[in-house]
């Protein structure tokens, strides 16, 4: 049963905070009132609301369909917990329907959108709450979701680039993988009895049954080994000292550094102008935009710009000048959105800079990892075919 916490008057001067199990908020106001209390807020405990349904299973873009959907209704003067009901019901996610029945529910017994939306922290984080928020506030509901819908497809739409530039050679890599160990571990070792007793075999040859003796007979060592690697990594990452290392690492790789930066920078700089532009305090914009980064050192980062901003009273561009890991070009843009009071489409700005230099990137990557890619596996399937093939040829020049 969801808990809720309340705030209720118990006589003239004195007020109570505790908190009760009840079906809603309803329920939960009126086991108050029973009591002789007067309620004056009455919140549900984040988790215990909602925590039946399953988010695992909803995706991203049903999300954004949803953000995009709420925001028309709104927008021509649909009540907010009607337009839940509409979308319940013409919603293609099966899985999404019981969460939007449960959300409306708890804006039936009461509750802000922003704070029914909580219990599904999953699928709403942190920074869909606070834009939430701010359009209730402001009465610009529908703009706010009308411009987290657009945040929202364009991430999208980067992600979708990225896979689509690596699907290819991703594919590739594992199909050539998949034929070298099937013809060391299959076809070599049927194929090279027919040599065993002779002791003058190519050198290609002998590599090759090396090889595919090992993958033979050690294949599940390996197999155990890079598993064991996985794990362990994957402990390490789970570690807030480790992540950092890691991090950190990746950050500091050649080429790859640089890529994952560029696509941490407009991930922020887009969402910190979503933000600003909602007119939410800068102190909550840096804490927020700080969350979608997917990097902790640049996290971090952020953290301590944020820190001196906001305490030291600094001018953010100063802030991020005296940052180890922001390009000064981000900083120099902040400083032009400062001083002619537009920071907000400076960010912009910046956010379609680096967007465009991932995709540059991107495509460059591809472009190179292809032909390379397919040069390595065909190089390496050769040799395989070659070593196999050689003796066989000196078989049939001995017997002319």
């Amino acid at each position: 049963m969801p808990q809720y916490r309340y705030k209720a008057k118990q006589g003239p001067g004195k007020t109570i905070e505790r908190e009760l199990a009840a079906e809603s908020r309803a329920a939960a106001l009126a086991h108050i009132e029973s009591r002789g209390l007067t309620p004056i807020w009455v919140k549900p405990v984040d988790g215990s609301v909602g925590k039946r349904h399953r988010v695992g299973s909803v995706r991203a873009g049903d999300i954004t369909i949803f953000t995009r959907q709420l925001a028309s209704m709104i927008r021509g003067g649909i009540p907010v917990m009607q337009a839940m009901h509409n979308i319940q019901d013409q919603t293609e996610s099966s899985n999404l329907r019981p969460i939007l029945e449960d959300v409306a529910g708890s804006i039936r017994d009461g509750c802000m959108l922003s704070e029914a939306i909580k219990a599904y922290p999953k699928l709403f984080p942190s920074l869909y709450v606070s834009m939430v928020e701010a359009g209730e506030a402001s009465g610009m509901l529908d703009t706010m979701l009308e411009r987290l819908a657009d945040a929202r497809e364009k991430e999208e739409e980067s992600r979708r680039q990225v896979q689509a530039a690596m699907a290819y050679p991703v594919l590739v890599g594992i199909v050539g993988m998949i034929t070298v160990v099937i013809l060391l571990t299959f076809f070599m070792p049927r194929v090279m009895r027919l040599f065993d007793q002779s002791a003058d075999l190519p050198a290609a040859t002998r590599i090759l049954l090396s090889m595919s003796g090992f993958l033979t007979n050690q294949g599940h060592w390996v197999v155990i080994s890079i598993v064991l690697v996985a794990v362990i990594i994957r402990r390490i990452a789970l570690m807030q000292t480790g992540r950092i290392m890691l991090d950190t690492a990746l950050l500091r790789t050649p080429l790859l550094g640089r890529f994952l930066r560029d696509v941490e920078m407009g991930r922020f700089a887009r969402t910190f102008a979503l933000l600003v532009r909602s007119g939410i305090p800068i102190e909550s914009v840096l804490r927020l935009s700080a969350n979608t980064m997917s990097n902790t050192v640049l996290q971090g980062e952020v953290d301590t710009v944020r820190i001196r901003t906001v305490q030291q009273g600094i001018r953010l561009s100063s802030g991020l000048r005296s940052s180890v890991w922001f390009p000064p070009f981000f900083a120099n843009m902040v400083s032009v959105g400062e001083e002619t009071g537009r920071l907000e489409e400076s960010l912009e700005d910046i956010a379609k800079y680096y967007e465009a230099s991932v995709n540059r990137q991107g495509r460059i990557a591809t472009a190179l990892i292809e032909p390379l890619l397919l040069l390595f596996v065909g190089g390496l399937v050769g040799f395989i075919v070659f070593a196999m093939l050689m003796p066989i040829f000196e078989l049939g020049g001995r017997l002319r």
